[in-house]
């Protein structure tokens, strides 16, 4: 059997965008009356042609007649320093006209002998009024003042109002009766006992809920892009999270500028239909194996969007490989999962809540660590290759001799240029994971590297002869070549590009490249040797 659906009566519609206009005049102690009167006062000045309707003709001369204005300001703010009136305005004459309005300033300074100069507001005006001096034969006419206006338009103008009301109402013309009806609509609405005068009560009740209508808004905004299929009433729900996986992708997602990392997540035998939660900091690629049927739905999310970092509005870098495209789901912002390295804590606290609200169900597992090589599901064992307890010293020496008295325990030494797959492997000990970009699914197309990330992309140039490495420990380029992404922090190296050789394409991140055919010093803090 079907239902007819009935539109929403004219004066709920009208009620909607007339809420959007004249909500500040509905106060204790308005009467319908006097509502009207302003309603019908404004209508006369919106309607610029006074043919008794709102349409685009009159955005358009309000439009014009505000340009007007603007360029009538223009040529007042710059001819008040035509001093001689000779219709011109000369660097000359803006410099002592503000010397002369600065004089107070000045002398006040001079008293207490303070060390205030007016030159440097002068300077930033005569700069900024003499860019309007289009010929450039130093002096400013009435008709290249005017010109600074164009484009200008009041934000709050009359032409922008007009378009408001139309674009509240949906039309393409308002009459003054839908107008006033528009008024009345709203204004009964909130006369609740129908007399005609707003109350105390009445004014503080429709207040009230505006603000409500507001948060609700506000919330229904910050849901947008955080939803989630639900979770079944068998699955057990599961979050995973932590700073980064051990190893580095061979694929990366988006952009060549992005390190994308990547670990495994285990699916262990069993019947119960899995959910899996899995949040980063960094971008990375889960592998996924074992009971993979196991799996109801994945969803993996990371705090970085792109080069730049993280963007709160934009889709997370992360993908699976392993699950059939239609069991993952990706959340549309970063800042609708947040990632943990540690569980319980509050920020495990804070996820979990999150989950619960995005699937149904809050999670039956956390599990989190700052360095994570493989997820074990629904178990929740985590493997790792670093040693978290006591981290690692590393000592760095160029040249001389190095004293170590007593045990070294685990710190490891350094001696002569740093050694580049060393260096690999201490920071990323999973090494480089092989993954064919076309079983990855992701949120952003999934594309092999030019050049791989960080210490592995100087391993791989150093390898080509692209790269050799001095005495330093500093790299030349030698050929055309693009800067491994990543190479921020702990992970920047010096880069020394030879005459003759193309500057790289890519990010240095926080690397320092010096160019050897201007000695110029690009990127980041470059320590001379």
């Amino acid at each position: 059997m079907m239902m007819a659906v009935t539109a929403p009566a004219r004066s709920e519609r009208v009620t909607s965008w007339s809420a959007q206009l004249w909500q500040a005049r509905i106060q204790a102690g308005a009467t319908l009356e006097n509502v009207q009167e302003q309603q019908r006062s404004e209508f006369a000045q919106l309607d610029a042609d006074g043919d008794g309707r709102l349409s685009a003709r009159d955005v358009e001369l309000h439009a014009t007649m505000e340009a007007a204005q603007a360029r009538i300001q223009a040529v007042q703010g710059v001819m008040r320093y035509d001093v001689d009136g000779d219709g011109f305005v000369t660097e000359d004459e803006i410099r002592r006209l503000m010397r002369y309005e600065l004089r107070f300033q000045l002398a006040q300074s001079q008293k207490i002998n303070s060390s205030y100069s007016p030159d440097k507001q002068i300077d930033s005006t005569v700069q900024r009024l003499m860019a309007f001096d289009a010929d450039k034969d130093g002096k400013i006419s009435i008709a290249e003042a005017a010109k600074s206006a164009a484009g200008q338009r009041p934000s709050g103008g009359q032409s922008a109002r007009v378009r408001q009301v139309l674009d509240a109402a949906g039309k393409d013309e308002v009459m003054l009766q839908d107008y006033l009806s528009a008024g009345e609509a709203l204004f009964r609405k909130v006369d609740t006992d129908g007399n005609g005068t707003i109350s105390q009560q009445e004014a503080t009740d429709y207040s009230q809920s505006l603000v409500r209508a507001t948060a609700a808004k506000k919330e229904e905004a910050e849901k947008a892009g955080c939803e989630l299929p639900a979770a079944s009433d068998n699955a057990k729900v599961m979050l995973f999270s932590g700073y980064e996986a051990e190893a580095l992708s061979n694929v990366t997602l988006k952009s060549q500028d992005v390190e994308v990392r990547t670990g495994r997540i285990v699916i262990e035998p069993g019947n119960e239909p899995l959910y899996l939660v899995v949040s980063t900091y960094r971008a990375t690629i889960w592998q996924v194996s074992g009971a993979v049927e196991r799996i109801e739905r994945i969803v993996v999310s990371s705090m970085q969007t792109g080069a730049g970092g993280s963007d709160p509005q934009a889709a997370p870098l992360a993908g699976v490989t392993g699950v059939p495209g239609e069991r993952v789901s990706f959340l549309k912002r970063t800042n609708c999962l947040s990632y943990f390295s540690e569980a319980p804590s509050s920020g495990s606290l804070v996820s979990a809540g999150a989950v619960r609200r995005m699937t149904g169900k809050a999670p039956d597992v956390l599990a989190a660590r700052y360095s994570v090589s493989v997820f074990s599901a629904p178990s929740g064992k985590i493997e790792t290759t670093r040693d978290e307890r006591d981290g690692s010293l590393v000592i760095r020496k160029r040249e001389g001799s190095l004293t170590i008295i007593g045990s070294g325990g685990n710190a490891t030494i350094q001696m002569g240029p740093s050694r580049a797959r060393d260096e690999m492997m201490r920071f990323f000990p999973g090494g480089v994971m092989e993954i064919d970009p076309k079983t990855v699914v992701s949120s952003v197309p999934a594309v092999p590297y030019e050049v791989l990330p960080s210490q592995a992309g100087i391993v791989q140039l150093l390898a080509s002869g692209a790269l050799t490495e001095n005495r330093s420990g500093e790299y030349i380029v030698r050929s055309k070549i693009r800067f491994p992404a990543g190479l921020y922090g702990a992970h920047s190296v010096t880069f020394l590009v030879m005459k003759g050789t193309p500057y790289p394409d890519g990010d240095p991140g926080h690397s320092c490249v010096v160019v050897e055919e201007t000695g110029e010093s690009k990127g980041g803090i470059c320590r001379s040797r």
